[in-house]
């Protein structure tokens, strides 16, 4: 069953000209998806593929010029519908200091509750289990500018969580995050999905990201240019070269060991069982 169904769908900006007038410049065109309950999707491609543009279509926050965005049976271009859309959409992006407003943690997580005039004894119940769900429990009373950017970002996580949305959609969230920062980040949205169910779309354009995805959606000039699961993406290796894209490169190692005679698996994503693998291989020769 579907959460999100997008039908046809298209969105142009307006771009100023020289001459004080302005132009189109396509956004996302002709665009079907749709993504199941509960399932994991990432959506990958270079810089301004349109990736961005999908995200803020899914919540309402652009009204597509054309095509429908349904959104648990609602639709993005009814009025009456989009303060319920966005109470099931929780949007997290790329930069946590954008999307912090208060000094204290725990205050921000409540921020949104508040707004949707959740009591008092519930939002709290709601900041304690947000945290609890990111691992940042001890950190309720820190000053958000004394945390790491993999810490806001989870921070950041917790807010959207706090407002118990059916589906998180994190917009480029590890792009500006050390690794470090971006395992801690991945490890807490696959728990989320695995654990509560919770629909998980993921933007990025690290492909190791999209390991553990049900659906990969791969995108270019604002259009989808194919989906499957990660191996079958992975497969059209040509393909993914022509939009600027590349396999994780555990997988392209392996390939190429595959290709030179070596008895491993070509489709191997953990490059410690690869280099396990290498060494027995040695070792047996």
């Amino acid at each position: 069953m579907h959460i999100i169904k997008l039908t046809d769908v298209s969105y142009s900006y307006k771009v100023p000209a020289e001459d004080d007038s302005y132009t189109w410049q396509v956004g996302v065109k002709n665009i079907d998806l749709e993504i199941e309950q509960g399932s994991f999707v990432a959506l990958v491609g270079h810089n301004g593929c349109g990736k961005s543009t999908l995200a803020k279509l899914l919540n309402g926050l652009f009204v597509p010029h054309s095509g429908k965005v349904e959104v648990a049976g609602m639709f993005t271009d009814d009025n009456k519908s989009i303060f319920n859309i966005r109470s099931n959409v929780g949007m997290v992006f790329q930069n946590p200091d954008n999307q912090m407003v208060t000094s204290i943690v725990e205050e921000d997580i409540a921020f949104g509750p508040e707004n949707l005039g959740v009591p008092q004894k519930e939002i709290v119940e709601r900041v304690h289990w947000a945290l609890a769900k990111v691992g940042m429990s001890e950190f309720a009373r820190r000053t958000t500018t004394r945390l790491s950017g993999g810490q806001k970002q989870r921070i950041a996580i917790a807010g959207a969580l706090a407002m118990h949305p059916q589906v998180l959609v994190l917009d480029e969230s590890t792009a500006m995050l050390d690794p470090q920062g971006r395992k801690e980040v991945l490890e807490v949205v696959h728990s989320l999905n695995k654990e509560e169910k919770m629909t998980v779309i993921l933007i990025t354009h690290f492909m190791e990201e999209v390991l553990g995805a049900d659906k990969v959606v791969v995108m270019n000039h604002g259009c989808k240019v194919t989906e499957g699961t990660p191996m079958e993406v992975f497969s059209r290796s040509r393909l993914l070269e022509e939009v600027g894209l590349k396999v994780p490169r555990t997988i392209e190692l392996a390939r190429r060991l595959k290709s030179a005679g070596w008895n491993v698996d070509e489709n191997c994503t953990d490059a410690t069982e690869l280099g396990d693998r290498v060494c027995q291989l040695l070792h047996n020769n």
